[in-house]
């Protein structure tokens, strides 16, 4: 494995860990978006999908608040509503999730059941107790997920 993919998987499974206990995630914007970047994995009709960037740390967000994002400020949501919300969101829309990009937009993309799964394995491994919006429990919310396809995605 190559040692920058290396990199980006620790990142990602450190943000998996780290959002989980802190029941918070972080991403950038403005009153009209989030931030948002091509991917360099995934494509739909020979395009790049869109991938929503988030971050463990109000200062990783921070870092890349440049360019494009400059004027874009970090936003905290709670790990149920990213669960619930945004994550169910990116996979209706068929985008995918950037995780703890840095200020080069370097950073694992990861599709948002794959995300959402592991959050969930972790969520077992802390043994938190998450109450939902719209679901009854953590194993109603995998039952939902089991019955998603995430074959024809992307």
């Amino acid at each position: 494995m190559l040692q920058n993919t290396q990199i980006l998987l620790d990142r990602y499974h450190s943000f998996v860990k780290k959002v989980v206990e802190t029941e918070i995630i972080y991403t950038l914007e403005d009153n009209q978006s989030v931030a948002v970047c091509p991917s360099n994995k995934y494509e739909l009709d020979e395009e790049p999908v869109a991938v929503l960037v988030y971050w463990s740390e109000k200062a990783k967000a921070l870092a890349c608040q440049r360019d494009e994002w400059a004027e874009f400020v970090p936003k905290a949501i709670p790990l149920t509503e990213f669960m619930e919300l945004w994550c169910l969101g990116m996979y209706d829309d068929e985008v995918v999730t950037g995780i703890e990009f840095d200020a080069q937009l370097f950073g694992h993309e990861e599709l948002p059941l794959q995300l959402l799964k592991d959050l969930i394995h972790e969520v077992k491994e802390q043994k938190k107790k998450l109450i939902f919006k719209q679901f009854r429990s953590l194993q109603d919310f995998e039952m939902y997920l089991d019955d998603l396809e995430e074959e024809d995605y992307l």
